[in-house]
Order: C-alpha cells, then sequence, then structure tokens
C-alpha cells in the first residue's frame, strides 16, 4: 500500500483517526501518510461504494464488507488488538436472574468471527431481525433446542 498511498484517499471515523491504533498507528507503524477525512461511521461505506474514498477502518464482523465485497488487509505487524465481544448486562438483572451469568458464559469464544459477521450480514443486510438470527444460531450450535 506504501506505493499508491498519494493515488489514495481515507475516510476514517474520527475516533479512528485520533487513536494510536489507528490511523496514528498506520502512520508510525506502516510508515504510511494517507490523505483522510473524518466521516460518521455510517458514511464510509457509501464513501467507498461511491468512489469518494478508497481505504476506511471497519470491524471485520461488519456485515458490509460482505455486502459491498470489500477485502480486508493483512495487519502483518499486529498493530490491531483483537476484539472480542463479550455479554453486558445491569447487575440489577443479574441479581433478579443469577441463572444468567452461567448460561452466557458458555457462550464465551463459541461464535466466530466468520459466525458473526455472517450473522450481521442477516441482520444488517437481508433484514432479518436479530433475536431470530441468534436463535437460529443457538439452535444450530446445540445451546438450546428448536
Amino acid at each position: 500500500m506504501k506505493k499508491v498511498e498519494g493515488q489514495l484517499k481515507a475516510g476514517f471515523t474520527l475516533e479512528f483517526n485520533d487513536r494510536q491504533d489507528g490511523n496514528k498507528g498506520l502512520q508510525k507503524v506502516y510508515g504510511l501518510d494517507l490523505q483522510v477525512s473524518t466521516m460518521e461511521p455510517a458514511l464510509r461505506y457509501q464513501a467507498i461504494q461511491s468512489g469518494e474514498i478508497q481505504i476506511t477502518d471497519a470491524y471485520s464482523t461488519d456485515a458490509e464488507l460482505a455486502r459491498y465485497d470489500l477485502v480486508v488487509l493483512e495487519d502483518d505487524k499486529q498493530l490491531f488488538p483483537p476484539y472480542q465481544g463479550a455479554s453486558l448486562m445491569k447487575e440489577a438483572l443479574l441479581k433478579k436472574h443469577p441463572e444468567l451469568e452461567g448460561i452466557l458464559n458458555k457462550l464465551a469464544g463459541k461464535i466466530t468471527e466468520k459466525q458473526m459477521s455472517q450473522m450481521n450480514y442477516q441482520v444488517g443486510v437481508e433484514g432479518k431481525s436479530a433475536n431470530q438470527v441468534a436463535r437460529d444460531f443457538l439452535v444450530k450450535e446445540g445451546f438450546i433446542k428448536k
């Protein structure tokens, strides 16, 4: 990418542009000096599709990666830390239903990046309900019965 950086325009979220594990890291670790426009997260994929930008920040599980047939570049210098999903809830809910902790802990580490990406695509692009997609996953993986 270094060879063509002068021909490329990046569209990054304001947060990514200012992070050490974002554009600042791309500059330091990869020596890239990209022409950058900051934009709202929802506008990045529209800007890529229209040709306004050629590079953007994304999560590897974003539904739009498949929707727009985008390529995820290899981070061979491990600039970006791995991000893992986690179950979050109010303490009051856990006090009312303490069994939830054990149930949700069974999911820890069980959803692959590819599975999460596919589920995000089903919801974000195909318009399926998040409840149904999650239920289908839980049934398929044997966490619950149909």
